[in-house]
């Protein structure tokens, strides 16, 4: 019989250390094509409780590659809006570090589910949100906006804050039901001396961004609707805008005029100045500009009409044809729930996720290893097992 051994786990990764805290790595949630990082960790400090924290990693180098701005001015600005923007659905930034080339900024951690994995839960339990769900999801992402959209800054002058970044990664289903954001994304505001880019380029996640931004035009308030609008769509469809099927689309490109042509040019252009183009990236720039109005009723087809038409006036390609507010996105879901009856709110949709949790658990293990639907950063991933 041989001994017996005691395997000792190895030791945390700690990512940097400031004064008498330390920040230990539990894991990476999402790397961007710019090299920002999103990561979870535990803040150390002696004589006090462990904390999780949620960190922002902005190389220093990045510039070199990209074009970005300098990431300095972005934290400061971020440091400024976050002072600006306190709400109770916005997470609290707790401060900036810089370590071995690279700033964090922590931000407060949040409880629960990324909205991400919300979308994904129905993909394994096959099964749909109701509409009530749906709505409330709405009208809670549409009530951020409208905060964050309409403030103005310490002199009472509007702000103009654009998020730029709106991605189901970055929000986050608490146990009681609301939604969280978990960071002020890639801001552009009208803050005193805010210094911009040196070049044009794309911002935030692609798979989630308007189709302005994605051809490198000026963005503003009803971009960041188009994002929910995308969300909306995928939790309520299990698909999206920016991956139709083949069959729908038939010859993709066959569709586009030249002046769709130019647009689609100018965005791959604009990526690759800015280091951030890829073919996948390329692909959903087509599709930003090639689907029609009826490539969106053909996804919505059992939503109810009244969905279906706030959902088509979030996704048009023209911005003016679109909301203008997220104001007045708040209103007609609002009217909606309301034509509904009864109440619901933050502990029936709890109540409908733990359901539908409860649902996906038994099945999880074998789609997972067959799928990998769940990314590394869900707490929802299970390692695929070694054959």
């Amino acid at each position: 019989m041989s001994p017996s051994r005691t395997v000792n786990p190895p030791p945390p990764e700690v990512l940097f250390k400031t004064g008498s805290r330390s920040f230990e790595l539990v894991r990476v949630l999402r790397r961007s094509s710019h090299g920002e990082q999103q990561l979870i960790a535990i803040r150390r400090q002696p004589g006090r409780e462990p904390v999780p924290v949620f960190l922002q990693a902005l190389p220093l180098d990045g510039r070199r590659v990209s074009g970005l701005r300098d990431p300095r001015v972005r934290m400061q600005e971020t440091v400024k809006l976050a002072r600006l923007f306190q709400h109770p659905r916005i997470a609290r930034l707790n401060g900036g570090h810089e370590a071995a080339g690279v700033l964090y900024l922590e931000w407060e951690h949040v409880p629960g589910y990324t909205l991400d994995d919300v979308s994904l839960l129905p993909l394994v339990y096959v099964h749909a949100y109701s509409e009530a769900f749906l709505l409330h999801v709405g009208l809670q992402l549409a009530s951020l906006l409208a905060f964050l959209h309409g403030h103005a800054d310490e002199r009472g002058l509007p702000l103009g804050f654009v998020h730029r970044d709106l991605h189901p990664q970055g929000l986050r289903f608490t146990p009681d039901g609301t939604l969280v954001l978990t960071d002020l994304g890639d801001a552009f505001s009208r803050l005193p001396g805010r210094v911009p880019s040196s070049i044009t380029r794309p911002h935030g996640q692609a798979f989630y961004g308007a189709p302005e931004v994605l051809f490198g035009e000026a963005a503003d308030a009803r971009s960041d609707l188009f994002s929910l609008g995308l969300m909306l769509l995928e939790l309520a469809t299990s698909l999206h805008l920016y991956s139709l099927p083949r069959a729908l689309m038939g010859d993709l490109e066959a569709r586009l005029t030249e002046a769709d042509g130019q647009r689609v040019f100018q965005g791959m252009m604009v990526a690759e100045q800015a280091g951030r183009f890829t073919e996948d990236y390329g692909n959903i720039v087509t599709h930003a500009a090639a689907y029609r109005p009826e490539d969106i009723e053909s996804l919505m087809f059992r939503l109810s009409p009244a969905l279906r038409a706030i959902l088509h006036r979030l996704l048009q390609r023209d911005p003016a044809e679109r909301y203008a507010t997220a104001e007045e996105v708040e209103a007609d879901l609002q009217a909606r729930a309301t034509e509904l009856g009864g109440h619901y709110g933050g502990p029936e949709a709890a109540a409908e996720f733990q359901k539908a949790l409860a649902g996906t658990a038994p099945l999880l293990n074998a789609f997972q290893k067959d799928v990998g639907a769940f990314p590394r950063g869900s707490v929802l991933h299970l390692p695929t097992p070694v054959v």
